[in-house]
């Protein structure tokens, strides 16, 4: 009798944990936004449209065998569009002084969330291929000229942060594929300079970075969005304040729905709530690596691979902002922060990944 195939349930219950802790806490960490007058628990209904759409999503990746999109056209479409899309947001009106959202209506895309599994995607696809070999020339100019190329538009808007998780994953992903020791020290030496050069001609990032370096020099300026990130961490303790009451969100912690939510967990859940979060975002790279190792084929592998990465260091990236252990970057917690472009990409992302699971169980 032929063997039933079946979703991994660790990582499906594990995403389903995420999910809904993601819900509890923008209803928690917005609960004061409507005394500012700017919607406040409507933020926690919006998440769940957000999920709702990603749902969608979430379901197109789970059931669509996921060999059919390892399709060139597919995969040049996916980084097309996106390509596009980051030109045509350079022209959008600045929302917060940058260019990152497309607005359609009450609706608005970013763009940079679309350009991040595009890229694993078009990844997966090339490197799939057993006539492309790494130690081909054209093959990683032709790799490199996409990450480059999605990544310098991204940065421009300016996201340097996005920009720097898109290279990292494509940099791993060239990694899993055999790109020898050589091209890899020099992928890290030209992505090092490119960050040094980002940072140095640019005052804003430039200070964002002697802020990280010493935030109480100026704790009612550029360091008050860390320094009260720490506060809210530090005042949790081992178990938290409990549930909804933490007080940083109550205009001293700016951004503490989105980017800064995970601040918001460790004063009110403490200790104890961080590290089930971490635990679980650690379990999902767990069974996401275990999913692409026993991956039936090279396309499986890496579309896994390169997914349980984006997630999974993107999630580490945010901890690490809010703890002071890196410089403010403005990347969103998956399934946690609030924000319809991140939840609708991470929805699909995990769609695809169970599927890819399904086959390697």
């Amino acid at each position: 009798m032929p063997r039933r195939m079946a979703h991994d349930p660790w990582l499906f219950f594990t995403a389903a944990f995420l999910v809904l802790a993601g819900l509890f806490m923008v209803g928690s960490a917005s609960q004061y936004e409507a005394v500012r007058g700017s919607g406040g628990p409507a933020y926690l209904m919006k998440q769940a449209v957000h999920i709702a759409i990603g749902g969608i999503a979430f379901l197109i990746g789970l059931f669509v065998p996921y060999n059919r999109w390892n399709q060139r056209w597919i995969a040049l479409s996916a980084v097309g569009v996106s390509a596009v899309l980051l030109l045509l947001v350079l022209a959008m009106p600045p929302i917060a002084g940058v260019h990152r959202w497309i607005r359609f209506g009450p609706v608005s895309l970013q763009v940079s969330e679309l350009a991040k599994l595009s890229v694993v995607m078009f990844l997966a696809v090339v490197l799939s291929r057993r006539d492309h070999r790494l130690d081909e020339p054209p093959v990683v100019v032709s790799c490199l000229s996409v990450i480059g190329a999605l990544s310098f538009l991204i940065y421009i808007e300016p996201d340097l942060g996005s920009a720097c998780v898109l290279a990292l994953i494509a940099g791993l992903m060239l990694y899993a594929a055999g790109l020898n020791w050589k091209a890899v020290t020099g992928l890290v030496a030209a992505g090092a300079g490119a960050f040094a050069v980002a940072v140095m001609i640019s005052p804003y990032k430039l200070q964002r970075i002697k802020t990280f370096l010493d935030p109480e020099a100026d704790t009612q300026g550029s360091g008050f969005q860390l320094m009260q990130s720490l506060i809210a961490v530090g005042s949790g303790g081992l178990t938290g304040v409990g549930p909804g009451q933490g007080q940083q969100k109550a205009f001293f912690l700016p951004e503490a729905h989105t980017d800064f939510i995970f601040s918001v967990i460790g004063e009110e859940l403490g200790l104890v709530g961080t590290g089930v979060l971490l635990g679980a975002f650690m379990l999902l790279y767990w069974r996401g690596v275990r999913t692409a190792l026993r991956a039936p084929d090279r396309f499986g592998f890496y579309l896994a691979f390169g997914i349980t990465h984006l997630l999974v260091i993107q999630a580490l990236m945010n901890m690490g902002v809010c703890l002071g252990l890196l410089p403010t970057t403005g990347l969103p917690l998956p399934l946690i922060s609030y924000g319809g472009s991140s939840a609708l990409m991470s929805m699909a992302a995990l769609g695809l990944l169970l599927n890819v699971s399904q086959y390697s169980n």
